[in-house]
């Protein structure tokens, strides 16, 4: 199944369930996030906060770290995309869907993976409309202001169609803070983070010159998505879904979600390049002849995880040249079944992988 095939809608029935968290974990969001996506819920928008401070890696970062470090905690989202900042001064939403047009008018409901981001960012950007700041979505994965980044946004898409689009907002805390946050957290420098200062970044507060709580902020996010939509239905956590979100948050616990490391004795190749959002690197495990045995995708890019896992499954047993690495990405993403963005070309994500050395 095309995982961004259209599907029949009619905007005029669009209901969509608002959930405000003011404090739930991180494994804990992920935990219910799974959930939501396994069940296909109905179109369901959670507006939330984490405690204490931490940096949010993004799915596919490599982290074989604590999971605290010198008061910085360390959280995995289960979108990709860049490190961003994560608890105290950040407030987050996660937009649950069915398949991707479930709240799009039917004009929108056959969106290329590069438009998705542009038709969600804009309840965030009603609701920044609606504090009195006018922000702009330049594209790629970030919402600036005055050309400084205020929020970062991602996606992702299940095996069953359904997707998860998340965004966070940094709102008394920035992203000039993330890179001292990283180095008390990741000291080796595993998990890649540009330079920000006042020139490139800023937050809500700063924007508006004055203290904002959550209450205010989630108002204005559910007001907006609401208006995207065309009808809201406020609700709490149901008993069902905070169980399984804790159930859930117990299983990635004990697996290794949050320390996905690899041991570099068994990768003898590797090729990395500055891409759209950041690096991205290829390890590759080849032997004598020549044949690729494992890959492993990391860094800095937005995928449905199901294509990234069949492109490492489909590359295993091929041989390390060009055409075979061709051919290989062409079967997984060329048909538009699965979507990468961070790389451009499909080129890109071609040479990356037959290049490594």
């Amino acid at each position: 199944m095309d995982c961004l095939a259209p599907q029949a809608y009619d905007h005029r029935v669009a209901v969509l369930d608002t959930i405000v968290l003011p404090s739930i974990a991180p494994v804990e969001l992920a935990g219910l996030e799974l959930h939501l996506l396994e069940r296909r819920t109905a179109p369901t928008l959670i507006v939330y906060a984490s405690p204490g401070r931490t940096v949010s890696l993004g799915r596919y970062h490599l982290y074989a770290g604590e999971a605290e470090r010198e008061g910085v905690g360390a959280t995995r989202r289960l979108t990709g995309g860049r490190a961003i900042g994560a608890g105290d001064g950040w407030i987050s939403l996660a937009l649950v869907l069915p398949h991707i047009g479930a709240i799009l008018p039917e004009r929108d409901a056959a969106l290329k993976p590069d438009q998705v981001m542009n038709r969600y960012v804009r309840g965030l950007l009603a609701a920044f409309r609606a504090l009195g700041v006018d922000c702009f979505y330049p594209g790629r994965d970030a919402i600036t202001f005055d050309h400084r980044e205020l929020a970062a946004c991602s996606f992702e898409v299940a095996a069953n169609g359904a997707m998860l689009f998340e965004a966070t907002i940094a709102v008394n805390r920035g992203m000039e803070e993330l890179v001292h946050d990283l180095d008390r957290l990741d000291p080796e420098g595993g998990v890649n983070c540009p330079m920000y200062g006042p020139e490139n970044a800023t937050t809500l507060a700063r924007v508006l010159g004055r203290d904002i709580r959550f209450a205010e902020i989630a108002r204005a996010i559910v007001a907006g998505y609401g208006d995207l939509a065309g009808e809201i239905r406020e609700r709490a956590l149901a008993p069902e879904e905070r169980a399984q979100a804790e159930r859930r948050a117990q299983e990635l616990a004990v697996a290794p979600w949050l320390r996905l490391g690899v041991n570099p004795q068994s990768f003898n190749r590797s090729n990395r390049i500055a891409a759209q959002l950041g690096a991205v690197e290829a390890r590759l495990a080849v032997a004598d002849n020549f044949t690729i045995e494992q890959l492993i995708l990391t860094g800095d890019f937005i995928a449905n995880s199901p294509g990234v896992a069949e492109l490492e499954s489909e590359i295993a047993g091929t041989t390390l040249d060009l055409p075979s690495v061709t051919r290989a990405v062409m079967r997984t993403h060329g048909d538009g079944r699965n979507f990468i963005l961070g790389l451009g070309d499909l080129e890109n994500l071609i040479r990356l992988i037959a290049e490594a050395a």
